[in-house]
């Protein structure tokens, strides 16, 4: 099968597990908010954000091991693979246990990390955090499993071990709050599913992938240990930039304006689901050009981070304008009219920050990809330090609005730096003209937004109807025009005619 078909089933099967996913997600949090108070709910997407930061201590080997047993593979060594995977292993083993000792501190702070925290939730919050972050522990040690399978560029069994986790987790989730269940009944179901996907993971591995990728364990290679610190020692300054990117948000909001957490995380969830496709789309561009590197020129890698980029430029707008121009009425179908009213703002920074810094997405993808993921850092820890800086300052000053202010400044810090001085320490493996990767890659899915700065000035915030009827009609209309004639080129619509008529074809032969 070619790289190119190999990408687009990944990025379809990753792109079905996600918006399955982000149907069992869309269902909880109005089942959340209306269950549950405004403090309860703001402990909840706490707890969770807290727990989360347990996954920051796999150091980057989820994505090494991706990496190197796609390469391992495309060349047939079995065995390189196995002492790969069995030291990626041994490795992970330890950060779990640092990561339970970090939940126990964690858990022990409570009070002084939410001091604003009704004093009535520290015993449920505490016990909730326990519970969730350890089983997050626990589940650790099994995610070179899935990754085997990223690797191989076989998604069907993540995809539907995924799905079914997600949609029964959501299920279990919305009947305990209809049987008026408190955190930490909820908690304890997101353990139980935690644990179950973990031990899933690995049966899937040992039925699906086992004679493809072997380990052992206990197991350590010094040669495979060097080649995955050397790799994934830089992407872990990338993730902890990451983490004071996004991660730290809402605990910075929590800690410095509590009573506007649970709407700071509403929006911040909105705009998750943007990324989650994004991501999910561009993500098999890892493992395909892993595979193929050996046998491309710089400027045919190039060439590919120039067409990726303008998809996914194309991609980020067409999720991102519903969102920004329906921030309210989008929002208070979902959860209601108070918590629309009061995240709509929150929702419409974070979403223009995530398309400033995603702009740059594919080409970091690439980056990683090649294994010149040291030459991109600048970027990113200059990013990291300015959000989170802004945001601590700003957060004392105008609340959780200053927090979504500092990610936006910082996306245009990160975009500029990658501009200046990343895409020209990458150029020997990354070979394309600037200017071309501006106008093909940026400018042309970009000139889809004209329509909606044309309706701006008629724009209401906070109500159903952000414009009049025909004005709407009018910006689908033309939104969807200037995609088709200049975000895609003469080649693409001939293939997707291509398509579309070899799709009729097949239905007039069924019917």
């Amino acid at each position: 099968m070619s790289h190119s078909r190999l990408v687009l089933r990944g990025s379809a099967s990753n792109l079905l597990r996600l918006l399955l996913s982000m149907l069992a997600a869309i269902f909880v949090p109005p089942f959340l908010v209306r269950h549950l108070s405004q403090a309860e709910y703001s402990a909840w997407v706490l707890i969770l954000q807290l727990s989360a930061y347990v996954n920051l201590l796999d150091l980057g080997l989820q994505t090494a091991v991706g990496k190197f047993v796609a390469e391992y593979h495309a060349v047939g060594d079995r065995e390189g693979n196995r002492r790969l995977v069995s030291t990626s292993l041994t490795a992970i083993l330890g950060a779990a246990l640092i990561a339970a000792g970090v939940v126990i501190a964690m858990v022990v702070r409570v009070p002084e990390l939410f001091h604003q925290m009704p004093h009535g939730l520290f015993s449920e919050v505490r016990l909730s955090l326990l519970v969730v972050g350890l089983s997050s522990a626990f589940a650790l040690p099994f995610s070179p499993f899935l990754s085997v399978f990223t690797g191989l560029q076989d998604y069907g069994f993540p995809t539907v071990l995924t799905v079914i986790s997600r949609v029964l987790s959501a299920i279990t989730l919305m009947t305990l709050l209809l049987f008026h269940g408190g955190l930490v009944e909820l908690a304890l179901a997101i353990a139980f599913f935690n644990v179950a996907t973990a031990i899933a993971q690995f049966h899937g591995w040992r039925k699906y992938a086992r004679e493809l990728v072997a380990f052992s364990f206990p197991f350590f290679d010094r040669k495979s240990a060097t080649l995955l610190t050397k790799y994934s020692g830089v992407l872990v300054i990338w993730m902890l930039a990451g983490l004071c990117v996004s991660g730290l948000d809402l605990v910075i909001v929590g800690h410095f304006d509590y009573k506007n957490t649970g709407f700071y995380a509403i929006g911040a969830s909105a705009t998750n689901f943007m990324l989650m496709i994004v991501t999910g789309v561009m993500g098999p561009l890892i493992p395909a050009i892993s595979s193929l590197q050996a046998g491309k020129t710089p400027s045919q890698i190039g060439d590919l981070t120039v067409r990726a980029t303008r998809y996914g430029t194309l991609l980020l707008c067409l999720l991102g304008l519903p969102l920004l121009i329906g921030a309210y009425p989008l929002l208070s179908l979902w959860v209601g009219h108070e918590y629309a009213l009061r995240s709509s703002l929150f929702l419409q920074l974070l979403v223009l920050g995530n398309i400033v810094r995603q702009l740059a997405y594919p080409y970091s993808l690439v980056v990683v990809a090649t294994g010149k993921q040291h030459l991109a850092t600048g970027a990113a820890i200059a990013e990291a330090v300015v959000n989170l800086c802004l945001s601590i300052w700003l957060v004392q000053r105008m609340g959780a609005l200053g927090v979504a202010i500092g990610t936006l400044i910082g996306a245009f810090v990160s975009l500029s730096l990658h501009f200046a001085v990343s895409m020209r320490l990458t150029e020997s493996t990354i070979s394309f003209q600037m200017r071309r990767f501006v106008t093909q890659g940026l400018l042309r899915p970009l000139a889809c937004i004209l329509p909606s700065l044309l309706i701006f000035p008629f724009w209401k915030r906070t109500q159903m109807m952000p414009a009049a009827s025909p004005l709407l009609i009018a910006w689908f209309l033309l939104t969807a025009a200037i995609t088709w004639m200049i975000g895609m080129n003469a080649e693409e619509h001939r293939q997707i005619q291509t398509v579309l008529r070899r799709e009729s074809a097949l239905n007039r032969e069924k019917s």
